[in-house]
């Protein structure tokens, strides 16, 4: 089976899948995913992609790189996301190409949003944190709330690089049976 870049799926999934293995464990063990994985990753998918796609190929993979990087490139302008991983999704866009990158980001904020909550009950921080929130947005909408900042040394840091190897993996075992972008368009 080929996909429309011409190239075997299966030799893009594993190249994918080796390097957000390594991501996610240079993520857990130093918190930063290193631009020596990620820059290749983003070089070879369009390479790949456009040697074998041709312009199709190459408008795909380039399309999922802008689609990964800046779905969050938001978030890391706002302060909640490093720049690796803003990175990382956008390696997978350009090696997975486009409309499987929105699969992916679905599952990964998914993923994200979990293990936030899970890392929040561990460390015992839901009320304080919930708490902290409804302070914030309540000050920036209502006057009567006194203005709150937020206070970056004790916010819970969750290494996003999981999230998104298991919300690719996630998308790749659905593969196309159900995507966000069907489901917005029916």
């Amino acid at each position: 089976m080929q996909t429309m870049t011409g190239f075997p799926p299966v030799a893009i999934d594993v190249f994918t899948l080796l390097l957000l293995g390594l991501c996610v464990y240079w993520d857990l063990r130093y918190r930063k995913i290193p631009n020596w994985a990620t820059l290749p990753g983003i070089v070879l998918g369009l390479g790949v992609n456009g040697l074998f796609g041709g312009w199709a190929g190459m408008k795909a993979s380039g399309i999922g790189l802008l689609v990964g990087f800046g779905a969050l490139l938001v978030l890391f302008v706002l302060g909640w996301m490093g720049g690796g991983d803003v990175k990382l999704m956008a390696a997978v866009g350009a090696l997975k190409g486009y409309p499987f990158i929105v699969s992916a980001l679905f599952y990964s904020l998914i993923v994200g949003v979990v293990i936030g909550v899970a890392l929040l009950i561990w460390n015992r921080k839901t009320l304080r944190t919930f708490k902290n929130l409804f302070y914030v947005v309540g000050s920036r909408v209502s006057r009567l709330v006194p203005k709150q900042n937020i206070v970056r040394e004790e916010t819970q840091k969750l290494p996003f690089g999981l999230a998104i190897e298991l919300g690719t993996i996630w998308a790749l075992v659905m593969g196309y049976a159900w995507s966000p972008l069907r489901f917005a368009f029916q």
